[in-house]
């Protein structure tokens, strides 16, 4: 029997399920965005615009370093999915022992490479010699959290699988509480500045993985995380590896492009920096919400397959386009109602805010096309296919932008911040084409109707992507 706060994807009406598996998560990412964008807002209105650039500026720096093992991530909620759309417990315990062990030593391993490559990371994206001891400061802080952040990645990614996004939501709203006190504390009673803030973020995040942590361990079922019984299983960790480590060299490729963009957007100063710095937290909104699609669509399509339902997936495709097309529409309409006012919340700088309007405008207005692309994605990973879509994105996206910094923007008609931005809905666009070329062909090779097997024959469902 399926608990309150878990859903049952294999059987009924798809639309409002993925409705009740998107809010919650888009709520709690939107909630982890708040932790960024309360250190922008603090530091924005009490210590000024270059101490805003510097914390703005260090967030490609940070995933780049954890993007990998937030791959890893995905990885697990498609093996826990797929085991449990098939029934077989004692593959869901042996995946969840392998994720929470791979956890700790990927946070650990983060934390110390994250210390060592700080400065010559940021000295790469040529920071400005005004922002760069600020910058660095809040790093080195905000590292010390990071091996919690991978872990709260981890285990969030085993509730998703089961189709909990409520636990991780109600975690994420206390966390923020502590994260707004914290920096107000830090930096306008004690005056910490960007280390208050950096602090600050830290603890919130620690405090989010130790409650996933204690739920797990008052767990019943395959979902119980037993430390007397924690161990690596080899073939469980090689199937997290094969689909989580090619969606985190994705997601590194993605840095790799975005740390080229901030490198020459970092040649218009600071002010631009502050910016951008703005438009992208406001961005991060949108994002989140088509990125909560997304990940109904990686879960859902995992359970489904586990359980050979494959009539649902292609439902689960075109109701996950619909939800897609609603957030656009809303996201839009925002945008360009309230762009103005959200930019004065972070500054009062007119200067500032007309750079961040300026991005806005040309990069929310076809964000659908990225969310798109991150349907077909989750599909894709959702059938076992990792590879692909990371191969498409090196092409597409990485070598795409990598391109038009270092050989079209020298040019003079494309040296300027709004050719700079242009280059994201381009890249876009080339990758959703050949991602949905793909997605197709995957798809294609599944048959279209749902299997009926015996109950003798549940312990086999799932093995198709499995293997």
């Amino acid at each position: 029997m399926k608990k309150s706060y878990e859903i049952d994807m294999t059987r009924g009406v798809i639309f409002p399920k993925i409705l009740s598996f998107s809010l919650p998560l888009m709520f709690t990412g939107m909630l982890q965005l708040l932790f960024n964008a309360a250190d922008v807002v603090v530091v924005g209105r009490f210590v000024g615009p270059k101490a805003m650039a510097a914390v703005g500026s260090t967030g490609t720096i940070v995933y780049l370093l954890v993007n990998l093992f937030l791959g890893l991530a995905l990885g697990v909620n498609v093996c826990i999915a797929q085991s449990i759309g098939a029934g077989k417990r004692k593959d869901t315990e042996e995946v969840l022992s392998t994720a929470f062990s791979a956890a700790i030593l990927s946070g650990i391993f983060v934390l110390l490479l994250g210390n060592i490559v700080i400065r010559p990371l940021l000295v790469m994206i040529k920071i400005p010699d005004d922002v760069f001891l600020d910058a660095e400061t809040y790093l080195r802080y905000y590292f010390w959290g990071v091996p919690f952040l991978i872990l709260y990645d981890f285990l969030a990614a085993v509730f998703r699988a089961v189709g909990d996004t409520k636990r991780p939501l109600y975690t994420q709203i206390v966390a923020g509480v502590i994260n707004v006190i914290l920096n107000l504390l830090f930096v306008i009673q004690l005056g910490l500045g960007v280390k208050g803030v950096a602090i600050a973020t830290s603890i919130s995040e620690s405090f989010s993985a130790v409650v996933l942590f204690v739920l797990l361990l008052k767990e019943e079922g395959a979902l119980k995380l037993r430390l007397s019984k924690l161990k690596i299983y080899p073939k469980k960790l090689y199937r997290i590896f094969q689909i989580g480590i090619p969606a985190g060299v994705q997601g590194i490729l993605f840095s790799i492009s975005n740390l080229v963009i901030q490198s020459a957007l970092n040649s218009f100063g600071s002010t631009a920096m502050a910016g951008a710095t703005i438009s992208g937290n406001i961005e991060g909104f949108v994002y989140i919400a088509m990125n909560s699609i997304s990940q109904a669509m990686l879960s859902f399509t995992s359970q489904n397959l586990g359980a050979k339902q494959y009539k649902r997936i292609n439902e689960i495709l075109k109701n996950c386009i619909l939800a897609l097309a609603m957030i656009a529409v809303i996201s839009n309409i925002l945008v360009f109602l309230f762009s103005k006012n959200l930019a004065f919340l972070f500054t009062d700088s007119e200067e500032v805010v007309r750079f961040a309007r300026e991005r806005l405008f040309i990069i929310v207005v076809p964000y659908c096309l990225f969310g798109l692309m991150d349907i077909f994605v989750g599909g894709l990973r959702g059938f076992g296919y990792s590879f692909q879509p990371m191969i498409i994105s090196l092409i597409g996206i990485c070598l795409t932008r990598v391109f038009y910094v270092f050989v079209l923007f020298p040019i003079p008609a494309f040296h300027g911040l709004k050719q700079l931005y242009i280059s994201y809905p381009v890249s876009w666009t080339l990758s959703v084409l050949c991602l949905g070329i793909m997605y197709k062909k995957i798809r294609s090779q599944f048959p279209d109707g749902n299997e009926v097997l015996h109950p003798v024959e549940n312990s086999r469902i799932g093995e198709i992507g499995l293997k």
